[in-house]
């Protein structure tokens, strides 16, 4: 992987990390201080389904990273 591929996937990682926890938060958050006046209740709830967002994202993007490594290394190693 070149430099620059390396630098927009930390870049599409660590925007994907934020957003997917920022949006089921501030969800939360506006249900809970307009609609059911339940502070902090859905704030949290959202808050806990944005960390499993992330972390099954995050599992995705590095296990795909990881297999398209591990498949040029063996591309390398069967020239030889």
């Amino acid at each position: 992987m070149n430099k620059r591929a390396v630098i927009f996937t930390i870049i599409g990682v660590g925007w994907y990390v934020a957003l997917s926890l920022l949006i089921p938060f501030g969800i939360g958050l506006w249900l809970d201080k307009n609609k059911f006046n339940s502070f902090p209740l859905l704030t949290l709830i959202g808050l806990g389904v944005g960390t499993i967002i992330m972390f099954y994202g995050v599992y995705r993007i590095v296990r795909q990273i990881r297999d398209n490594e591990e498949g040029k290394n063996k591309k390398q190693v069967s020239k030889y």
